[in-house]
């Protein structure tokens, strides 16, 4: 592969897509000392020793990348063998875990670490400490921005300067070059407006002012000297950094809350506040129902109201004489419910060729999503909308396990990689 054609081929890829496998495949050789190509059996027993150490999402991600380096190289996959599937599933029988959900940022919580932090760089600029004045003014700023836009740490890590228009008393647009979300060739701009307290725009308009830059990262490194950086502050660094912003600022039970805290705590205030979904995934740029109702809470006050208001509207019922038994047929076919799940389908090909994806997308369509009385919920054929039978809880469970196991059995089959996920909305359940 000539150097010009190795380099398209990289620029199809993600650029997290690109790392994370990298970091898999130096954990297989380096940490655990596997040999490439490599065998199924080595497979399998790589998965048996690391499945107490990786969720069963990370898992399949390394097995994505051990299938792209093989299929890159030239070599038989080893992760399409029966054997490395039956290891996977017994996994995810013996240790799948139920995800745990981010605790949202309250807005009393937000505004008590804004003021806090407005107090501390008064008392800095009042008594000449320049550092900590740069820093708090940089935390108000990020503490802000990402709340009001629901940023990932990814987004707001990677914020550049020059992508970034802002004005006083109007708003801010950020046009951001590539991001997770990002399609090839899409003019993707976030924009936010200035409040009248809590301004988003305000606290980042003062935070560029006081630093002096003209570009580079929106949020980037300060050391004990007051000396900013030029290079872009990691996304895992977010995290520890909004923790100590709220551990600092007196919030109760700081380290509890994770990168997707402001992400959630403005998707819950929009929604208790009257934005209806449409709304809510157009700002912060949720492409299906799933992923926004991922992050909302339904308020327990607000269902015992709807409750109540059900109740009073309703007229008890007439006493009635009791209906005959049902017959066994009917009592069996009482037994069955059907959830309504929402499907998350990314197909690719490495190097960027869709003439696989279409046909492992054909496949599944007609062989396994089929039975399910599949319906699109997308433009780009990325997310469906699935109506599965069950008897009971273990039985669903089951029944989508079994079905995302098919999935990942047709793109290896199909030399595709897939990320997929399902999410029953009604009880907020993800398996992937």
């Amino acid at each position: 592969m000539s150097a010009t054609v190795e380099q398209y081929v990289l620029a199809a890829d993600r650029d997290n897509t690109v790392k994370t496998y990298a970091a898999a495949l130096r954990n297989f050789e380096e940490v655990w000392k596997g040999l490439l190509p490599a065998t199924a059996d080595t497979v399998a027993r790589y998965l048996a020793e690391h499945a107490e150490i990786y969720r069963l999402s990370t898992l399949r991600l390394h097995l994505a990348a051990l299938a792209r380096w093989h299929a890159d190289n030239g070599f038989a996959d080893p992760t399409r063998s029966p054997l490395v599937h039956k290891v996977l599933r017994g996994i995810r029988a013996k240790h799948a875990v139920p995800q745990k959900r981010a605790r949202p940022l309250q807005l009393d919580v937000l505004e008590g670490v804004s003021d806090w932090l407005l107090k501390a760089q008064a008392s800095a600029r009042k008594h000449a400490r320049r550092t900590e004045l740069l820093r708090r003014s940089r935390d108000r700023a990020l503490l802000l921005l990402g709340f009001w836009r629901a940023f990932r740490s990814d987004e707001l890590a990677n914020m550049r300067i020059e992508e970034v228009e802002a004005q006083r008393g109007k708003g801010l647009t950020c046009r951001p070059r590539k991001t997770k979300t990002t399609g090839e060739g899409e003019d993707r701009a976030f924009h936010c407006p200035a409040l009248s307290r809590l301004c988003p725009v305000e606290a980042y308009l003062d935070w560029i002012e006081l630093s002096d830059l003209k570009t580079g990262p929106v949020f980037p490194g300060i050391d004990r000297w007051g000396r900013v950086s030029g290079k872009h502050m990691l996304s895992k660094a977010v995290l520890p950094l909004l923790r100590r912003i709220l551990h600092e600022a007196g919030a109760e039970e700081a380290a509890s809350y994770s990168s997707h805290s402001l992400r959630r705590g403005f998707a819950n205030w929009a929604s208790s506040n009257g934005w209806d979904l449409k709304e809510l995934m157009e700002h912060v740029g949720w492409r299906d129902v799933s992923s926004a109702l991922r992050y909302v809470d339904v308020s327990q006050d607000s269902l015992k109201e709807k409750f109540e208001r059900g109740l009073a509207a309703s007229a008890p019922p007439a006493p009635q004489s009791p209906p005959p038994a049902p017959t066994f047929a009917e009592a069996k076919a009482s037994d069955r419910q059907v959830a309504t799940i929402h499907l998350r389908l990314l197909l690719t090909k490495p190097g960027g060729s869709r003439r696989g994806t279409e046909r492992a997308q054909k496949q599944i369509a007609t062989a396994h999503l089929a039975k399910f009385g599949v319906r699109q919920i997308d433009r780009d054929g990325k997310r469906f909308e699935l109506q599965v039978p069950f008897h009971d809880r273990d039985n669903l469970d089951d029944t989508l396990l079994e079905l995302l196991d098919e999935l990942y059995r047709v793109a290896l089959a199909c030399e595709c990689l897939l990320e997929a996920s399902l999410h029953e909305p009604a009880t907020d359940s993800t398996w992937d």
